[in-house]
C-alpha cells in the first residue's frame, strides 16, 4: 500500500485529532475506494486524491469530536453538512455513504475498543442521516 502525502492541512487535523494515529485506517480507505472508483482518478485527478485524503482525515477529527462530546448529533451534523458541499462539487450521497462504510470495514481492531466502539456508532448515525437526507 503507497504511504499517504501529508500535505500541510492533513498535518492539521492529525495534529487536532491527537494521540489517535488513524492513518493506516486512512490510507487502507483512500486506496480501496480508488481501486474501486476508478472514475475518480480519472474525474478529480491527484487534487482530488488529495482532497479525499483530507476529507477522510476531517471524518476522524469529528468523530473523535462527538467521542469527546458524548454527542452523535456532532457527527451526524458533519455528516449532513458534507453531503451539502461534496454534492455541489459533483459527487452522490452514496459515496460518503460508501466512505463511511469503508471506515467502518478498515477499522477494527485498530483503535481503543471503547473508541472504536463508539466511532462505529457515530458512522451508522452519518449513514442514516445521509440516506434520510438522500431520500
Amino acid at each position: 500500500m503507497t504511504k499517504l502525502i501529508m500535505s500541510p492541512t492533513v498535518q492539521k487535523i492529525k495534529a487536532d485529532i491527537g494521540d489517535i494515529d488513524v492513518t493506516p485506517i486512512v490510507e487502507k480507505v483512500v486506496a480501496t475506494m480508488y481501486k474501486d472508483f476508478p472514475f475518480l482518478e480519472e474525474k478529480f485527478g491527484e487534487k482530488g486524491k488529495e482532497r479525499t485524503i483530507e476529507d477522510n482525515f476531517y471524518h476522524f477529527l469529528y468523530l473523535n469530536t462527538a467521542y469527546k462530546l458524548n454527542d452523535t448529533n456532532t457527527f451526524t451534523e458533519y455528516a449532513t453538512w458534507l453531503n451539502s458541499v461534496l454534492v455541489s462539487r459533483g459527487l452522490k450521497t452514496e459515496m460518503i455513504i460508501y466512505n463511511f462504510k469503508k471506515i467502518q470495514e478498515c477499522m477494527p481492531g485498530t483503535l481503543d475498543p471503547e473508541v472504536e466502539k463508539k466511532f462505529m456508532d457515530y458512522l451508522e448515525a452519518g449513514i442514516l442521516a445521509l440516506k434520510e437526507f438522500h431520500e
